[in-house]
C-alpha cells in the first residue's frame, strides 16, 4: 500500500437535527468544545492490513490540537519513526487470525491488552485499533469492565439516513446476543443518542418483518420487552430495506447480522462510488460509508473509550478514528454515557 502523506481535515462537528446531509463520523458524534485539559490518545499500529509506518505518516499528517498527545503502541523497531509521538513499545502482537482468548493468555503484553491497561490506569484517555476485533472485546471486557447494569459491550456505529444518522448496534463485538443483550443494547444506543442531543431517540429493532411475531425466539422476546420499558420509545421491527429512511434513531441487532448489513452497506456505497455520478450534495453521505474513509466503531458499554478500525481501514479511515476519538474523550463520553443509562 501506498505511503498516503495528504493532510486530511478534520470531521465536522455534528450536524442539526433537521440537517439530512450531516457527516456520521465518530468525531461528529458530540458537539465538539474547545479542549480543557491536556488528553492523551493510545494508538495501535500493530495487527491489522497497513504496515506501522504506513499509518504513522498518516497520523503526522492530520492536524492534533496541541493539548492532544498521541501515544503510538508498536514493535520497538518503529521507535525512530513514531517521532514526534510518545512511543510505548510492545514485543508481541495478536494477528487476526488467532483465537482471541487464547491469544491474550499467551500474549498479554501486546499492543491490545498494553492499550487497555494504559486506559484503566489513566495514562491514556481513549484507545484506538484496528486489530482483531474479538481480542479488543474481551480484552476490554477483562480489564476494563463493563458499565453498571451491562452484561456486554457491543460495537457501536453511526450510519447516514436521509434523516438523521443512525446509531446501529452490535455491528460485530458479539455473534449471538440473548434477548437481554438485545434490551441493553437499546439502551446503549437511546443513551448514546441522548449525548447527541436526540431528546427522546426512537428505538427500531432489526427483523425480516416489521409484524411483532417475525423472527427468531430471541428477536420475538426481545420486542416484548422493549415494548413494556417506560424509558424507552420503541417504533417496532424494522427491515433493512427501511433503515435508511430515518425513521428511527437506533438499530438494534445482534452483532454477526450487524456486521453483515454494515459491510453490505459498505459495499454499495463504494459501488456507487465508483461507478455511479452522485450530485455533489450527496457525496459526503456516501463517503460516510466507504471503507477509506469509515472511522470505525466505537465499543460501547465499557468503562473506558475504545474505538475500533476495520482491520481493513485504510490510513484515512484510521486517522478519523483518531479524531473521533479526541473528541470522544474532551467530551467525558463514558461519563455522559452513564449519566444517561442510570
Amino acid at each position: 500500500m501506498q505511503r498516503n502523506r495528504k493532510t486530511f481535515r478534520t470531521a465536522p462537528t455534528a450536524a442539526r437535527q433537521d440537517s439530512p446531509t450531516g457527516s456520521v463520523h465518530l468525531a461528529a458524534s458530540i458537539k465538539a468544545k474547545p479542549l480543557q485539559q491536556p488528553l492523551k490518545i493510545g494508538v495501535d499500529l500493530m495487527g491489522n492490513d497497513n504496515a506501522p509506518q504506513v499509518l504513522l505518516n498518516a497520523l503526522k499528517g492530520i492536524s492534533i490540537p496541541s493539548q492532544v498527545t498521541l501515544f503510538a503502541i508498536g514493535s520497538p523497531e518503529f521507535a525512530k519513526e513514531a517521532h514526534p509521538f510518545e512511543f510505548i513499545p510492545v514485543h508481541e502482537v495478536i494477528e487476526m487470525d488467532e483465537h482471541p482468548l487464547l491469544a491474550l493468555r499467551r500474549k498479554k503484553n501486546a499492543s491490545i491488552p498494553t492499550g487497555m491497561r494504559l486506559l484503566k490506569e489513566g495514562k491514556i484517555d481513549a484507545f484506538v485499533s484496528a486489530g482483531n476485533t474479538g481480542a479488543l472485546v474481551s480484552s476490554a471486557k477483562m480489564i476494563l469492565g463493563a458499565l453498571p447494569g451491562i452484561l456486554r459491550p457491543c460495537l457501536l456505529t453511526l450510519m447516514p439516513t436521509k434523516k438523521n444518522p443512525v446509531a446501529v448496534l452490535d455491528v460485530g463485538a458479539n455473534v449471538e446476543a440473548k434477548a437481554t443483550h438485545l434490551v441493553q443494547f437499546a439502551s446503549i444506543g437511546a443513551a448514546f443518542q441522548k449525548t447527541r442531543g436526540i431528546l427522546n431517540p426512537r428505538i427500531g429493532l432489526l427483523n425480516i418483518g416489521s409484524e411483532p411475531l417475525k423472527g427468531t425466539s430471541e428477536l420475538r422476546i426481545a420486542y416484548n420487552e422493549l415494548q413494556k420499558r417506560e424509558k424507552i420509545h420503541f417504533a417496532g421491527n424494522i427491515e433493512g430495506k427501511t433503515v435508511f429512511d430515518g425513521d428511527v434513531d437506533v438499530l438494534v441487532t445482534d452483532g454477526f447480522t450487524g456486521n453483515v448489513f454494515l459491510k453490505t452497506a459498505e459495499g454499495i456505497a463504494s459501488l456507487i462510488l465508483d461507478k455511479i455520478q452522485v450530485d455533489s450534495s450527496q457525496v459526503k453521505k456516501f463517503q460516510s460509508l466507504h471503507y477509506a474513509e469509515y472511522p470505525g466503531a466505537i465499543l460501547a458499554g465499557i468503562r473506558g473509550i475504545v474505538i475500533k478500525c476495520h482491520g481493513y481501514s485504510t490510513p484515512k479511515g484510521f486517522t478519523n478514528a483518531v479524531i473521533g476519538a479526541i473528541e470522544l474523550a474532551k467530551e467525558a463520553f463514558v461519563k455522559k454515557l452513564i449519566n444517561e443509562l442510570s
